[in-house]
């Protein structure tokens, strides 16, 4: 597995350095990145979470999906928890990049590297359950108003959607033609390439400096991809999930880095977006190495 995911890493990191150097060379500007961005999180990612659903019902694999959720919110609400005894009441950024996950852009192609593209189907319930939270919780923190909490935006976000389309095809007997699922797994096969080459964005866009001389980016990092996870671990671990593809999909999950919307639901809410920026590309960054050596730490916990 460790080679495997050390592969997948590497050909990631490669695509980072292809979208880095697309923006350095003005081959892609701020209006091309925005529509990636906006194909990406709007129908690619979906795509993918639509697509691991594509096989028979199995009643007991629906039970297993349950505890994912649950699995899920057991996770992230352990990070809300423990930011407050991490960082300053007003370090609402840095808890926001802590506690959420980049679990569709990275989680995704690691899960698909490793299990397939039927391991989705777990992570799809995390997805659920991140972007329940990002645009609640999440959106609170990021603004510092609870009032901006929006409940439509948990229902009509694109993962929330591609999660339920998903679940209602898998759950109801309504077969689909073939050639249809073969045209949503190809929109599927492009989240690895055009998430890295976002990811490039970000890194040729922000003050390299600046990224790696801010300290409470460091602090946020490690908590983001080392302690964090070490918890999350823990947590899955004790709960009596007892199937191995699920504690390794929610466990990717746990140990991807900060949530592009970080920096992105900064600028619209009010929040310090530069600051944000600076903990997803700084954890993205970092990821490369932290990642591979996480999941060994977690198979090997899992495993006594």
């Amino acid at each position: 597995m460790f080679i495997i995911l050390l592969q997948q890493m590497l050909t990631m990191l490669s695509l980072i350095i292809f979208g880095f150097i697309l923006i350095k060379r003005k081959v892609l500007d701020a209006d091309g990145t925005k529509q990636i961005s906006t194909l990406l999180s709007m129908y690619v990612m979906p795509a993918s979470m639509i697509a691991s659903f594509n096989d028979a019902f199995d009643f007991d694999r629906l039970k297993l999906f349950g505890w994912a959720i649950i699995a899920a919110l057991l996770t992230i609400t352990s990070r809300i928890l423990l930011n407050h005894f991490v960082f300053d009441k007003e370090d609402r950024t840095a808890k926001y990049g802590v506690t959420f996950p980049n679990s569709g852009f990275f989680g995704i192609p690691i899960v698909t590297a490793l299990i397939g593209i039927q391991g989705i189907f777990f992570m799809s319930a995390y997805i659920m359950c991140n972007n329940i939270l990002q645009w609640t919780y999440g959106r609170a923190l990021i603004s510092g108003d609870r009032s901006s909490m929006s409940i439509r935006k948990v229902f009509s976000n694109p993962g929330m959607i591609g999660a339920t389309i998903g679940l209602i095809l898998y759950i109801i007997p309504l077969p689909l033609p073939a050639f249809m699922w073969k045209a949503v797994d190809s929109i599927a096969a492009l989240n690895t390439s055009l998430a890295m080459i976002i990811i490039g964005s970000f890194l040729a866009n922000s003050d390299l400096k600046a990224i790696f001389t801010n300290r409470t980016s460091y602090k946020a990092s490690l908590m983001r991809l080392v302690i964090t996870p070490i918890l999350a671990i823990i947590i899955i671990k004790l709960l009596p999930i007892n199937n191995s593809e699920v504690e390794l999909v929610m466990t990717i999950a746990s140990v991807a880095p900060a949530a592009a919307n970080t920096a992105i639901l900064g600028r619209v809410f009010g929040g310090n977006y530069e600051y944000g920026a600076r903990i997803v590309v700084l954890s993205s960054l970092f990821s490369i190495l932290t990642i591979p050596f996480m999941l060994q730490f977690a198979t090997f916990i899992y495993a006594l």
